[in-house]
């Protein structure tokens, strides 16, 4: 199977939608952390894009170590999805980025024009793709 370093059409739609994506980092002993998070992806399927606040374990482990894998599925067929691992690429906190991705995310998963957990420092966390892994999305 030939190695693919980007999203296909029909894998940013899937993005685009309400999805959440498990997230998938290295603890600083080597073991695996998987958590759920909010999705955001480039139009061009270049980048995969996610949302967290300073000091949690997937930042840090983010930062120790930028390796991350993805895996997210539609929650209306579980036979169609994708399967990313990348690294973490750039990081934009607070006012620099952080905050502004932030409100976008609560706006396409809960209808709200800014994030209503004002008292955490957001960082947004842009992925490039090394291995992309889909199932199903030509249907």
């Amino acid at each position: 199977m030939p190695k693919i370093d980007s999203l296909s059409p029909n894998a940013v739609k899937l993005l685009e939608q309400q999805v959440i994506a498990h997230v998938a980092t290295v603890m600083a002993d080597g073991s695996p952390h998987v958590t759920p998070v909010w999705v955001d992806v480039e139009p061009d399927g270049s980048h995969v894009l996610i949302n967290s606040a300073e000091g949690r374990i997937k930042t840090r482990n983010l930062v120790r170590d930028p390796r991350i894998a993805l895996s997210i599925f539609d929650p209306q067929d579980a036979h169609r999805g994708v399967v990313i691992r990348g690294t973490i690429v750039e990081r934009r906190v607070g006012d620099e980025g952080g905050n502004q991705h932030i409100d976008k995310m609560a706006k396409k998963y809960r209808g709200l024009d800014k994030y209503p957990n004002r008292s955490e420092q957001r960082v947004v966390m842009r992925i490039k793709p090394h291995h992309v892994m889909e199932r199903g999305l030509d249907r």
